[in-house]
């Protein structure tokens, strides 16, 4: 339960900074009929991740060009949105109505800042879409105890990022324009920085930069604290938060007596409303936090895969694996080098008297994680997904990545041309290891 939590929480928390970081700078800059723009390119990033997802083969090579071309993208548009953000800062203050003044034309605003959101919110709404299919497909039954905990998890995670993003744009009334800027640079910043490393990580892995030792010594770093990024965006909420509950109790609008009734009436709801927000993001930045350190903590406790058992192939290039050596029902992991000299591993499990459940020891959502084996079942390491040993050696969900087979003499035969069709998968994975 806690690790669907986590996995909802922290995407939906990073769909809904940035929208709330974009709302909250159209607000201060008199631009706020522009909100809806948001709203819409965050449905059309649904729509288009629904396309990715689905009709598209979501793994290997393409999905780390999605990634990589949609990063690339989000950095130039982000470097777009910062000098308008400074520039319009300074017009500002200037000129009260000086929203008016840069991008004449409404429409290219429009499509801008709809563009910006599509991108900037694209891969995390993905990341939750993916959410279902992993927790719908692989269980024993349709209805279990696992499935609604994991279920009732994620929607907990959901809700949370929900309230955090309308409590983050609700307390930000309080805030002056130039803490609203300095704010926005800020999380813009952070988000570039990881947009910025990814990239760099793809474009070397794919050799379109040279992986000499010194950008290895830079890299390995880099990469082995990739997973800190949303940290850092915590670390950026909350500093926006501080400045938000200190602009707070140093608001200069006072209650008045010499006000009628009605209007200290209405300033003092105004006030009890301010605080109940404040209230609410606080509690969220104590508890989006602790939340994701627990599961962070119980996920590094992380399981170690049994060996591979090497295995080469014949002549005729097909690995062949005797059925008595698998019999037993239990999980059996091998490993063929591939001839780029990556290790391809697969496993094999005997499903029935007759059949077998053969597939690559990884899967189009969590890449080559791998499999292991608790008691009678089988167990994705990354997001402890059961999966239902029948359904190995077929597509779907969390399933491993089917691989062909066939029977011969008392033997199981694999083409090692099959295994070699999937080593984008494990590539990633050896590249950076050392």
């Amino acid at each position: 339960m806690l690790k669907a939590t986590a996995i909802t929480l922290s995407n939906g928390f990073e769909i809904a900074l940035i929208i709330s970081v974009l709302i909250v700078w159209l607000r201060h800059t008199g631009n706020s009929r522009f909100s809806k723009w948001i709203y819409s390119g965050t449905a059309a990033s649904a729509v288009i991740g629904w396309v990715v997802l689905y009709l598209l083969k979501w793994s290997g090579p393409k999905k780390e060009s999605f990634t990589g071309w949609t990063m690339a993208v989000s950095f130039i548009l982000e470097i777009a949105l910062l000098i308008w953000v400074i520039r319009e800062r300074k017009l500002h203050t200037r000129k009260n109505n000086a929203a008016q003044l840069l991008w004449s034309r409404g429409g290219v605003r429009t499509v801008f800042i709809c563009l910006t959101s599509v991108c900037l919110t694209v891969l995390p709404v993905m990341r939750i879409l993916q959410f279902p299919s992993s927790i719908f497909i692989q269980t024993y039954s349709v209805v279990n105890t696992e499935l609604i905990l994991k279920f009732t998890g994620g929607l907990l995670g959901l809700v949370c990022s929900i309230l955090f993003g309308l409590s983050f744009v609700r307390s930000t009334r309080t805030l002056s324009a130039r803490s609203s800027v300095a704010g926005s640079v800020l999380l813009l910043a952070a988000m570039m920085l990881n947009q910025l490393f990814t990239v760099a990580q793809i474009l070397f892995a794919r050799g379109v930069f040279p992986l000499t030792p010194v950008t290895m010594d830079i890299l390995i770093p880099v990469i082995n604290n990739m997973d800190k990024y949303l940290y850092v965006l915590l670390a950026a909420s909350f500093i926006w938060t501080v400045t938000v509950l200190l602009s707070f109790f140093r608001r200069e609008e006072k209650l008045s007596e010499t006000w009628n009734p009605a209007v200290q009436r209405k300033f003092k709801a105004r006030v009890r409303n301010d605080k109940r927000w404040l209230a609410a993001i606080a509690a969220l930045m104590v508890l989006v936090p602790a939340l994701l350190s627990v599961e962070a903590v119980l996920a590094n406790q992380t399981i170690e895969l049994s060996p591979a058992e090497p295995v080469t192939p014949d002549p005729s290039q097909h690995i062949v694996i005797p059925q008595a050596s698998v019999n037993d029902r239990n999980l059996h992991r091998f490993g063929y080098t591939a001839a780029d000299g990556t290790i391809v591993r697969f496993i094999i499990i005997r499903k029935s008297e007759t059949m077998y459940g053969i597939g690559f020891d990884a899967c189009k959502i969590c890449g080559s994680s791998g499999y292991y084996q608790k008691g009678n079942k089988v167990i994705c390491r990354k997001c402890d997904v059961i999966m239902n040993i029948p359904t190995i050696g077929f597509e779907g969900g969390c399933n491993p990545i089917p691989l062909a087979y066939h029977m011969d003499k008392g033997n199981l035969v694999i083409a090692s041309s099959d295994l070699e069709k999937e080593t984008a998968t494990f590539h990633q994975e050896d590249l950076f290891q050392h």
